[in-house]
């Protein structure tokens, strides 16, 4: 069956290879494209004899694809603050400030409606809000990408959606922990795990990225390497970056995310860009998989639901409990009110999301499954949503005044 499975994941690459273009004027992104492939998979295989079973298996050892959705998230995230154009960012660092000022307010009221809804405790309603909290810019990558939004739209959605992978990751652990009994829940011990898991973040991230630019510096003065054939190159340095910072309990994503920005700033290269986005295709691929292993998972795990409520909370997630909070927030800032609604609005969730339950599940809590489904269903409504909402937005600024 394994055969089986790998034979039509090989026919959806090709298939998407070729109509690409097609599947782009459909408005059919490339996570809606795989994730409808898994999810045709597992429905498949589901109705053959002993496909439930195998299908079974597979789910109970997804947390063995943890590591390489961690690697994969921090390539996206090193290469977008690498291509992050700092200059337009200083003089408008207000807005991604705005956005992640809206955060605590969203996990709130996230929180709040799963109390509602599934009268679980507390700490796991706040548990739920920190999973669905986290955006992932590569699903709106039409909006991100299109040169008639302004420039400082876009740049704010990117780094704020780097940010906050980051920023949740200690809550998350520290609400894990009290759940899982392994901590107590005071404020001193949320506290420093925050500053912990921040301040090694940045002390690695500078270490790493201020020796790594001295020695490609080093090399291409020597003529060490090929500077236009290293598709590896940004790769490796993410995964260093990423994986040094784990090592030593500190976020890795935010690590990540810094070391881009710093390579924005203080790395000049002709061919950086080309490099970045070869690198940026090594990671598309895998998340890609692993956009088929969670179209088929979800076709599994969702398929137990019954709870219209888990349902609801999913529609709720991705259309209010961001876009009430940071709306607020953006009042008063010189914005229109259309700028303040896409800012507002854009905030798919996607691979930190999955990684967040993921590391969820490796803790067999007895709520994991319910949290989980609520998770799955947020994010496989997400990607649908801002995957066909990104170009109707673009056109909004596509005429002359609203590029001016």
């Amino acid at each position: 069956m394994i055969y089986a499975l790998i034979a039509a994941i090989g026919l959806s690459l090709f298939i998407y290879s070729i109509t690409a273009r097609q599947l782009d004027r459909a408005e059919l992104t490339a996570p809606m494209w795989f994730v409808l492939t898994g999810a045709t998979i597992g429905l498949v295989l589901g109705n053959m004899e002993g496909g439930q079973q195998a299908l079974a298996v597979d789910i109970n050892g997804l947390q063995t694809l943890l590591p390489i959705i961690e690697l994969t998230l921090a390539i996206y995230l090193f290469s977008d603050a690498a291509k992050t154009r700092l200059r337009v960012l200083s003089h408008s660092f207000q807005l991604p400030l705005k956005l992640l000022l809206g955060l605590p307010f969203t996990m709130i009221l996230g929180a709040w409606v799963a109390y509602e809804l599934f009268h679980l405790s507390w700490l796991a309603c706040f548990l739920i809000a920190v999973i669905i909290t986290p955006t992932d810019a590569t699903l709106c990558k039409t909006f991100i990408q299109d040169k008639v939004v302004p420039t400082r739209l876009r740049e704010a959605i990117n780094v704020e959606s780097g940010l906050n992978d980051g920023l949740c990751i200690p809550v998350f652990l520290f609400l894990l922990g009290v759940l899982a009994e392994r901590m107590q829940a005071t404020t001193e011990s949320f506290a420093w795990i925050f500053i912990r898991e921040v301040g090694i973040a940045l002390l690695v991230a500078v270490i790493l990225t201020g020796i790594i630019i001295w020695l490609l510096k080093r090399a291409y003065q020597h003529h060490y390497f090929a500077s236009k054939t290293s598709p590896f190159l940004f790769v490796g340095i993410a995964f260093l970056v990423f994986s040094a910072t784990q090592a030593l309990h500190g976020s890795g994503f935010i690590a990540a995310f810094v070391s881009g920005l710093l390579f924005d700033k203080y790395y000049r290269d002709e061919f950086k860009d080309q490099l970045i986005e070869e690198g940026e295709h090594l990671a598309e691929f895998a998340a890609f998989m692993i956009w088929v292993v969670f179209g088929l998972s979800a076709s599994v795990v969702l398929f137990q639901v019954t709870q219209w409520q888990v349902w609801l909370y999913a529609v709720l997630a991705t259309a209010l409990f961001r876009l009430i909070p940071v709306f607020i927030c953006l009042l008063g800032g010189g914005l229109t009110t259309k700028e303040r609604f896409t800012l507002a609005w854009f905030g798919p969730k996607g691979l930190a999301s999955v990684v967040l339950t993921l590391m969820l599940l490796s803790e067999e809590l007895p709520t994991g499954l319910q949290i989980t489904q609520v998770a799955m269903a947020t994010v496989l409504l997400s990607i649908f949503v801002f995957g066909l909402s990104s170009r109707p937005i673009s056109n909004w600024f596509s005429n002359r005044s609203e590029r001016e």
